[in-house]
């Protein structure tokens, strides 16, 4: 008997410590659990007043071109040292001459001709002048005179035979002119089509100029840039120097032109002067016209790059201006219209903002964010309106005050 009790007082005794151990133990401390903490990049908000530029590129071209050709016909004679391929030349200077000879036989017998029509008008003044006292001796007025007894229809046939004269040697004197091509203005010679020795007729090609005054730049542009410029009308005139001809408008808005040329950058002052004033049906893009003055630096006298003719030049137009903008990178904003902001309890919150335009370095935003906001800039994985973030400075400083 004695050895079945043993046993069972053995357990109840182990049981009795276990409890008396289990009840007397220290209640565990309760700790909340560590909330985890994700490191970002962030960006300082600063809002500043700024001019929105657009970029854009290029050819380089004349704003005036001329394909020169013979009025009249004839052998060329002779050829100026500037009629060649890359020549300039200033207004009215001779650039070739044709055979003239038949052309002054022309001018003396038209000549000679007025001088027999002069002569043949004096003669007949005199007739009438004669008929007419002849009539007076009559009695009679001369308003009842018949047109024939004054000689009327004979003096108008002669002033009609001087007019013609004049008007043949006026003609024979341009026919004359017309063989020596001057030219038209200052410029430069494209392409050269004829030389000494060669007859050329009426209406023969003889060269292809264009004037060194002014280059002009046809820039493309996309809808989304044409607010941000200030472009001219359609049909307006400005003027892209300080000299400012008849009917024109106030001068366009800036263009910086650049290209490299010897292999350094260079660059040229332009102005926007006017609009095509359609779209492109193929390329959906709208054409403004930059304008550059005297683009061989033939006035100017400076050590400026030339711009030549067929360059091709990238454009910086400058456009509107706006106040309070903020500028910031790509990787800031979210769903188009969107940003995180760390708050000042380095709290994570979503902000939408009013995306005024973008363009290759940044976006510019002006409503949604303040001045002095810490504006998210790095990706964030997944983010949680509300979560702790910080930047490595601030999780590193922390860590050490921890310790």
């Amino acid at each position: 008997m004695k050895r079945v009790i043993t046993p069972f007082l053995i357990v109840a005794a182990a049981g009795a410590v276990t409890a008396i151990l289990v009840l007397s133990r220290p209640a565990p401390e309760i700790k909340a659990p560590e909330e985890r903490v994700t490191l970002v990049e962030v960006e300082t908000a600063r809002s500043q007043d700024m001019v929105f530029t657009v970029d854009s590129q290029g050819t380089v071209e004349p704003r005036t071109q001329t394909t020169l050709v013979a009025e009249v016909s004839g052998r060329v004679l002779s050829v100026s040292d500037k009629f060649v391929v890359g020549g300039f030349f200033r207004e009215g200077e001779l650039l070739l001459s044709l055979d003239s000879a038949d052309y002054e036989v022309s001018v003396q017998q038209a000549r000679a001709n007025l001088l027999t029509a002069q002569a043949q008008l004096t003669q007949e003044q005199a007739q009438a002048e004669q008929a007419a006292r002849e009539w007076d001796f009559s009695g009679r007025p001369r308003s009842d005179a018949p047109p024939l007894a004054l000689r009327t229809p004979f003096l108008a046939e002669a002033e009609a035979r001087v007019l013609f004269a004049q008007a043949d040697l006026a003609r024979a004197q341009r026919q004359l002119e017309r063989t020596k091509i001057r030219a038209p203005y200052d410029g430069l010679m494209r392409e050269k089509m004829v030389d000494i020795g060669q007859y050329v007729g009426t209406g023969t090609q003889l060269a292809r100029t264009f004037a060194v005054d002014f280059a002009e730049i046809r820039l493309p542009l996309a809808d989304r840039d044409i607010a941000f410029l200030n472009l001219p009308q359609p049909g307006a005139l400005v003027r892209a120097s300080e000299d400012k001809p008849a009917g024109t408008k106030s001068h366009g808005s800036p263009v910086l032109l650049s290209a490299v040329v010897g292999g350094k950058l260079a660059q040229w002052q332009a102005r926007l002067v006017r609009t095509d004033g359609v779209i492109d049906s193929s390329s959906r893009v709208y054409y403004a016209i930059a304008q550059v003055n005297d683009p061989y630096n033939l006035r100017a006298n400076s050590n400026e790059s030339l711009l030549s003719i067929g360059s091709f030049v990238n454009a910086t137009l400058q456009g509107v201006s706006a106040q309070g903008v903020f500028a910031l990178p790509h990787s800031a904003v979210r769903n188009s219209n969107q940003v995180m902001i760390m708050d000042q309890e380095q709290r994570l919150r979503t902000r939408t903002v009013n995306v005024l335009r973008t363009d290759k370095d940044f976006v510019y935003i002006d409503e949604g964010i303040g001045n002095g906001e810490q504006v998210i800039i790095s990706p964030v994985p997944v983010p949680i309106e509300g979560m702790r973030v910080a930047t490595e400075e601030s999780f590193a400083s922390a860590a050490v005050n921890a310790q």
